[in-house]
């Protein structure tokens, strides 16, 4: 399975699952736009291209079988499938995870366009 249909395809469960079960509760964490509604469009479509984004995140994991996490202050992590799988499953569905809220957080944005 190539890491392109594995992206395509947990953004769509992640966009399932925000649009059935999740934005509900994120919708009342957050307020109707009052004095720019079309930033506040723009950052619901870009929240939605975080979600893709950590969804690519995870499936080129997955494809490879290694996770390289690398940040200037937090350090490196490397989780390889085969050595540290405990590591390696904890990072796959952590991002899995914030892709969700961040397409539940969209889902919501757009939502309270419509009130």
């Amino acid at each position: 399975m190539s890491s392109t249909f594995m992206t395509w395809l947990g953004f769509a469960a992640m966009m399932l699952i925000a649009v059935t079960f999740t934005w509900r509760p994120a919708y009342a964490t957050l307020r109707p736009p009052r004095h720019r509604p079309v930033a506040f469009l723009f950052g619901s479509l870009f929240f939605m291209l975080m979600a893709f984004a950590f969804a690519w995140m995870a499936a080129t994991a997955l494809s490879t079988g290694h996770v390289h996490l690398s940040h200037h202050r937090a350090g490196t992590i490397d989780a390889w499938r085969e050595i540290q799988p405990i590591t390696y499953w904890l990072l796959i569905v952590l991002a899995y995870l914030i892709g969700l809220l961040t397409a539940s957080y969209a889902i919501a944005g757009i939502a309270l366009m419509d009130g």
